[in-house]
């Protein structure tokens, strides 16, 4: 089932769990006050870089509010440069249905509090949220929970999405060292189960 930010604001929903699989397993990326991450995998989805960093359609004051924000500390110190990022097509990750089982995505999943749902929509904004079920797994050995949880997951809108994309490297490098941080075996997973991250 399919949700966006707004209705969860609209909502009389106190908290929502939401499963990071980029700059989230990061946490220094994380917003206000979020949970401690739990690790878990998600299955029948897949991590890609498909999502435009740059889209076509944001005005340049979005963008440059967005790069003071998000994207200094990727050292991109102007606007021009995020200009010339928008003509490379680099991307950030995208997770997406493909309806295969063996299809699998690693993560975390953090508990975000209703005063900081604002601000996560505009950080998020070109991702629909997506109920799912997710499993925790020990970042350490992989062992899995066999109980199973439904939260949301980020997936990018079709209007961001582009067919020959390719990994904003330093974007890349803070998501997988976050994915290490927590384990060798899971920062592994990461880099096995990431698609289309070399030129």
């Amino acid at each position: 089932m399919k949700t966006t930010w707004d209705k969860i604001i609209q909502s009389d929903a106190e908290h929502i769990d939401l499963i990071g699989y980029g700059s989230i397993l990061n946490t220094n990326s994380h917003e206000w006050d979020t949970s401690t991450p739990d690790t878990v995998i998600v299955k029948w989805f897949q991590r890609i870089y498909n999502l435009k960093m740059v889209p076509d359609s944001i005005d340049d004051q979005t963008l440059e509010e967005f790069r003071k924000k998000y994207w200094e500390k990727y050292w991109i110190k102007n606007l021009s440069e995020v200009r010339e990022l928008w003509k490379e097509n680099v991307c950030v990750l995208n997770c997406k249905y493909t309806g295969f089982s063996w299809d699998k995505v690693n993560g975390v999943v953090i508990r975000i509090k209703r005063q900081d749902f604002e601000t996560y929509k505009k950080r998020e904004a070109i991702y629909d949220l997506y109920t799912t079920r997710y499993h925790y797994i020990d970042p350490e050995t992989g062992n899995i929970t066999h109980n199973n949880h439904k939260w949301y997951i980020l997936s990018a809108q079709e209007d961001y999405i582009i067919d020959e994309g390719h990994a904003f490297m330093p974007y890349h490098n803070f998501s997988r060292d976050g994915a290490y941080h927590f384990w060798e075996y899971f920062g592994k997973m990461f880099d096995e189960t990431t698609y289309r991250v070399d030129k």
